[in-house]
């Protein structure tokens, strides 16, 4: 019971940020190796500073860039 309480307070966008993140892991694993993870790592960065900070004028959200990066550790823990 608790377990769904916890993944239903989190926010639409941290798990859509979570699930790219590990689009973009697997694929740059799968192509490049472990070395990969980097490529998540900075499209993400890439993503938060210049899409949603300065093309958006909005906010960047460093938890948003968080989530995205979570899959990299799931990687890295795998391997």
């Amino acid at each position: 019971m608790k377990k769904n309480k916890l993944l239903s307070s989190i926010p639409n966008d941290k798990l859509l940020h979570f699930f790219y993140g590990s689009i973009i892991s697997f694929i740059s694993v799968f192509f490049i190796g472990i070395q990969g993870l980097w490529i998540t790592v900075v499209i993400a960065s890439l993503k938060e500073i210049l899409y949603d900070g300065i093309m958006n004028k909005g906010t960047v959200d460093f938890y948003d860039f968080v989530f995205t990066c979570i899959p990299c550790l799931m990687y890295l823990i795998l391997l």
